[in-house]
């Protein structure tokens, strides 16, 4: 069965699944080269996960959407609107918001809408193009979670802003089954509580939330700031459930952002941050505070659960899902044995769980425990010869790319790795990749201020053999996303400083051999000249664009950068040195 899923919103993205394998999936924004790429259709996502697997649009069996939107056309999404609406009085931008959800997930319009896409770019006849199927919103987060997992039974946690009239739910997995246990509902969201701190502290909601989880690293506990964060979100009237008070977030008037009212800032009693303005001790602990709130609060709903179902192994999805701090503290709760953070966990990924979902449906059976993810755009060693060359550009093709790159790390040199296909997800997994030396911190502090102009808050993840975990990590465990953060050893603080955060954590991708073989021989070849088999890993871009996808994008990444670097295919460029040129520092938020 060959089936594409698709999300099209923020973060729109579509993936191939082939009899229940991923075989395809790219994000649009990386196609486009729009971060986001907010509201766009993925056509050009869908053509690609065609050309990946060989196949015409006429070989595809359906397509498959992770939205419930019959519920959006029959009328049972706009009574659900009404009766919170009796229940929370809402202001005409939350009644705009409810109308647009009905408008734009309706099962009509979402058909209207692929079928005037597919016919314009392939040129098939309507009456010659896949169905559409749905899948509902929360139930596909689970699907990828659960089902992609390496457990054959598990607890099932999905966290996001809100998905058909869900925002938390959580599962039993057994097998091929998934048994609802409990749901909380619109309007306590805690994707949208974190949403609104996120914006309150200057930065973009569902952009900039990474970037509060980071600062919270900073903060110091505050009692005050805890207590009125209390008010706007507290334990709900099950015990295990939680209340998030819509007249701080969405009900009431908005000076200074849609995503939090005004009733917020005085509750607070604190200013909101401008984008531009210096951050203050302040804006460090209301961070801290409100990465406890939401760790706390998931803590306890999962652990009530744990306790009813005895289950020793969790999964996670949704977008909330993304938030490290929050899987790692699950994961050292104690409840579980294994926690299994689904590393795809936002909208974007919904294709891969509507795919997965109706693969599990139709066959019976469930697909293989999820792998590497290197599925999108890959260009052979000619290729990417023809774009350098056509560049103008000198450059030696190396029998050793790398082993040539450990040389360059090892010397300080701070390189664009370019090989293979292109990772799936928000973190870079060695495809596209910035690489340092994690031995000394000014490495670091180059790449921020001459290549990614990140906030000093912002930690950098390591890559390291997978062999090599137990003398660097605190559990030592396979760890192939950067999805979970360890507590560093003692090893890794004095060996590895430049990858070990403020709070001393790492967020570590485990490398194995067989997943990316050329990424592990650049690691053994970096150890063989330092000792260390570590090397700093950030995404190939510079902020406020999406992570490079072609050659060319990363050609003209390098050229407009401070890397020193590219190795390429089998292709290494360098620039001359110039011993007068610094970098400058760059502030901007």
């Amino acid at each position: 069965m060959n089936v594409i899923g698709y999300f099209h919103g923020i973060d729109p993205a579509a993936c191939l699944v082939r009899d229940g394998k991923v075989e395809a999936f790219v994000e649009e924004e990386r196609v486009v080269r729009f971060k986001h790429a907010p509201s766009m259709f993925p056509i050009r996502s869908i053509q690609f996960c065609l050309e990946r697997s060989g196949l015409d649009l006429t070989e595809i069996d359906a397509f498959v959407y992770g939205w419930d939107s019959p519920r959006y056309s029959n009328g049972e999404m706009a009574e659900f609107y009404a009766q919170v609406n009796d229940q929370y009085s809402p202001d005409e931008a939350t009644r705009a918001w409810q109308r647009g959800t009905l408008s734009w997930f309706n099962s009509d319009a979402l058909k209207a809408r692929l079928e005037s896409e597919l016919v314009r770019q392939f040129g098939v006849p309507r009456k010659a193009l896949p169905e559409l199927l749905f899948f509902p919103h929360h139930e596909t987060h689970a699907s990828a979670a659960f089902f992609l997992s390496p457990f054959d039974e598990a607890l099932v946690l999905t966290l996001d802003g809100s998905g058909d009239s869900d925002c938390t739910t959580v599962w039993h997995g057994r097998g091929t089954e998934l048994e609802p246990l409990a749901k909380i509902q619109i309007p306590h969201s805690l994707g949208w509580f974190y949403a609104a701190v996120t914006e309150f502290l200057g930065f973009k909601a569902y952009d900039g939330e990474y970037k509060v989880m980071g600062l919270a690293a900073y903060g110091r506990e505050n009692r005050d700031l805890r207590d009125r964060l209390a008010r706007v979100v507290h334990e709900g009237p099950r015990g295990f459930d939680y209340v998030v008070e819509p007249r701080y977030i969405h009900h009431g008037p908005h000076s200074h952002s849609t995503r939090f009212t005004d009733h917020l800032v005085e509750l607070l009693r604190v200013e909101p941050r401008l984008w531009s303005a210096p951050l203050k001790r302040i804006h460090e602990d209301l961070a801290f505070e409100a990465q406890r709130a939401l760790e706390e609060h998931t803590l306890r709903l999962v652990a009530h659960f744990q306790r009813a179902t005895g289950l020793e192994n969790l999964c996670i999805g949704g977008g909330v899902g993304l938030n490290v701090k929050l899987n790692s503290r699950l994961q050292r709760s104690g409840h579980f044995a294994s926690v299994f953070p689904f590393p795809i966990p936002g909208d974007s990924g919904l294709g891969i769980g509507a795919g997965v979902a109706l693969h599990v449906r139709e066959a019976g059976c469930r697909p293989e425990p999820l792998g590497g993810l290197y599925w999108g755009p890959s260009f052979s060693d000619e290729e990417v010869e023809t774009q350098v060359r056509s560049c103008g550009l000198s450059y030696r093709r190396c029998d050793d790319i790398a082993d040539a790159t450990a040389e360059l790390l090892a010397a300080g040199k701070i390189v664009g790795w370019f090989q293979g296909a292109m990772e799936a997800g928000p973190r870079a997994l060695g495809g596209r990749s910035i690489l340092a030396d994690p031995r000394d911190v000014t490495s670091r502090d180059r790449v921020n201020s001459a290549i990614k102009f990140r906030e000093y808050w912002r930690p950098f993840c390591p890559s390291l053999s997978e062999d090599s975990a137990a003398e660097y990590l605190s559990e030592g465990r396979r760890a192939p996303y950067m999805i979970v953060a360890f507590e560093a050893t003692e090893r890794a603080r004095e060996k590895a400083p430049a990858i070990v955060h403020v709070d001393g954590t790492v967020r570590p991708q485990t490398v194995d051999r067989d997943s990316n073989p050329r990424y592990h021989r650049l690691l053994e070849r970096f150890a063989a000249r330092t000792g260390v088999p570590i090397v700093l890993n950030t995404s190939f871009n510079i902020k406020g664009e999406a992570i490079v996808c072609t050659p060319r994008d990363a050609l003209r990444t390098f050229w407009s950068t401070g890397l020193d670097a590219l190795a390429i295919g089998s292709c290494l460029i360098e620039k001359p040195e110039d011993p007068a040129a610094e970098p400058l520092e760059d502030d901007r938020s």
